[in-house]
């Protein structure tokens, strides 16, 4: 028995070894591997920082106190990103495609408002994307009826009490990243099980293995703690970029750590499932992408699940991405998107690791009747 549990572990460290020095000796597929899900964190927050606010200028013709508060309740809507400009500044800027919209508040507008005469704040805006048309529509309004209920209360008699499930708000951008995060585990998960197992068929090196009396379960092992190092290259880079840079930091350390690695094995055996089937390295990285990015958008990346349809609900519920998100969140927000708990989540996500591995033992063992 000592002897048989001795060789196995021989088999999986010597799988390991090999993985890991071929890897670093072509270097190119491993670099484009670990970097492939950091650059999809960068990309995505571009894209959200580029349509998270309305660029807007406000032109400030009354610096009196009830048109500070104005701008004031504009600055807390969480709509716009403001800036203040003269009149022509505002304009060209308009022009140029720089902001969204321009505020007027007129000159006398604290006069007016002190006789509660009727004031016009004009708004100019820039509708080529409704996107931003509909929330500056809808700030507007929302900002001056926040001023009113501050400025003069016994006005403005009717107002809301809000009771948060959360100590803190999040902002979308923290949301989304630690979506984006689970979005580079199953990228690199993939990518670098994959384009390991692609190698052994291009090089013919497979025939070392196939025809060795190795455990096929010794030799997927092996190559998914290859892989798994390999991984957590890219998830350090990715946590670097969250934390150090960006400045998200998780409410449970030991969840992050532990959910991650958690959520790299069923995607690394997926990645030898997809590697073996598909024999090259090219198709491997291609369709990985081509799997993760859809799931991506379906999986809760950008609001709880339960927000979408049914429909989408249980197409979501039917992949493991869902579940790493959910673990995820959990882990840097303390957010509780699913009705069963952590717990349950990381059991689902265990679940189907075995099941992966196992069709991984599957596929290689038909590789090798085949072969």
């Amino acid at each position: 028995m000592g002897q048989h549990l001795s060789y196995h572990l021989r088999v999986i460290g010597a799988c390991m070894k090999k993985d890991l020095k071929s890897a670093l000796g072509e270097r190119l597929f491993t670099i484009l591997s670990v970097l492939v899900p950091v650059n999809f964190l960068i990309l995505m927050s571009l894209f959200v920082l580029a349509g998270s606010n309305a660029p807007t200028a406000v032109v400030m013709q009354d610096r009196g106190t009830y048109a500070q508060q104005l701008y004031t309740a504009m600055s807390h809507a969480h709509s716009f990103r403001l800036q203040q400009a003269d009149a022509q500044q505002a304009q060209q800027m308009l022009v140029d495609g720089q902001i969204v919209a321009i505020v007027t508040i007129p000159p006398d507008f604290d006069a007016r408002v002190q006789q509660q005469q009727a004031v016009q704040v004009d708004v100019q805006i820039n509708n080529l994307n409704t996107d931003f048309t509909d929330d500056i529509r809808r700030a507007v309004p929302l900002s001056i009826t926040t001023f009113y209920a501050k400025a003069f209360p016994n006005i403005v008699t009717i107002t809301a009490h809000e009771h948060d499930m959360y100590a803190q708000d999040t902002d979308y951008i923290p949301y989304l990243m630690v979506s984006i995060l689970a979005l580079g585990l199953i990228i690199g998960g993939i990518l670098q099980a994959g384009i390991a197992v692609a190698r052994e068929w291009e090089k013919e090196t497979i025939k070392e293995l196939l025809l060795s009396p190795a455990s096929r379960s010794a030799v997927i092992i092996g190559k998914m703690l290859a892989s798994l190092l390999l991984g957590l290259i890219s998830v350090a880079a990715i946590l670097v970029v969250m934390v150090l840079i960006v400045g998200i930091y998780p409410v449970h350390w030991d969840e992050v750590l532990g959910f991650t690695l958690l959520c790299l094995i069923p995607f690394i055996a997926a990645g030898i499932v997809l590697g073996a089937l598909l024999k090259h390295r090219l198709p491997v990285m291609a369709l990985s992408i081509g799997i993760s990015i859809p799931l991506f958008f379906v999986s809760g990346a950008f609001g709880p699940i339960s927000f979408s349809t049914q429909a989408i609900q249980v197409l979501a519920r039917i992949f493991p991405l869902y579940y790493a998100i959910v673990l995820e969140q959990h882990a840097f927000h303390n957010f509780v998107l699913s009705p069963y708990g952590p717990a349950f989540n990381a059991l689902v996500l265990l679940g189907y690791a075995i099941v992966l591995i196992l069709l991984a033992v599957l596929v290689l063992r038909r590789s090798t009747v085949a072969h």
